[in-house]
């Protein structure tokens, strides 16, 4: 797959920090910490971390990218749905938000609520610190196979499936073969896409809490330590 740039597409990180940022500010005044809802356990042991995954930070939002090759269970589906992909790049948010291509007041006030959520699937054929914008933070964290493992099952329990145990597909993502998903878990401004990746890490067995977490920046607070350099 070719490389595409965050700026193809109005930058959905740019987009908490632009219209959300002020409200959130002024919100975390009042929230003590976030609740992040988890599927499934942290992982607890201690195996070697021989392998890694990736957080992509773009403005106030952050991601999680992990290789195709380590998605099991019933994500693997999503990997096999995409045999030429290497990585996936994971985001989740809060629905009309995040899937608006011009979001506006109406959007704004329904992401400050408690409200349905979704997942962003992207699907690429570089490493993320190579497929998005030189204006995107790229941290590799080196995490063990069983911790990859438990993340898959964090990931696939947040992805809604209908009768038929299929995903349940809301609409195709803003770059080439990325699709959204309907979400479990409820947003709202206790629980933002940050505090959302801060858990995922928790469950992948990384030393890291969602607790307070709001702010792109209280991720990279905690994981910039955890990094491996950017590579490709």
């Amino acid at each position: 797959m070719a490389r595409f740039k965050r700026t193809a597409r109005p930058n959905l990180g740019r987009r908490e920090g632009g219209v959300l940022e002020a409200v959130i500010v002024l919100a975390a005044l009042c929230i003590l910490a976030g609740c992040a809802w988890s599927p499934v356990s942290p992982y607890a042991g201690d195996a070697p971390a021989l392998e890694t995954i990736s957080v992509i930070v773009g403005g106030w939002h952050t991601e999680i990218g992990m290789p195709a090759s380590a998605m099991t269970g019933s994500l693997s589906a999503l990997s096999r749905a995409s045999p030429g992909s290497q990585y996936f790049v994971f985001g989740w948010g809060q629905r009309d938000y995040y899937m608006a291509r011009n979001p506006g007041l109406a959007e704004m006030l329904e992401a400050v609520v408690p409200s349905p959520a979704v997942m962003l699937v992207i699907p690429t054929g570089t490493h993320p610190s190579q497929f998005f914008a030189t204006d995107t933070t790229v941290f590799t964290i080196p995490v063990s196979r069983a911790g990859l493992e438990r993340l898959s099952q964090f990931l696939a329990g947040y992805i809604e499936r209908d009768p038929s145990d299929v995903p349940r597909r809301l609409g195709e993502g803003p770059y080439p073969g990325s699709s959204f998903y309907a979400s479990r878990g409820t947003y709202s401004l206790a629980n933002t896409c940050n505090t959302w990746t801060a858990e995922a890490l928790r469950i992948s067995g990384l030393p890291v809490s969602p607790a307070g977490v709001l702010s792109a920046g209280q991720v990279v607070d905690q994981v910039q330590r955890l990094s491996q350099p950017r590579h490709g």
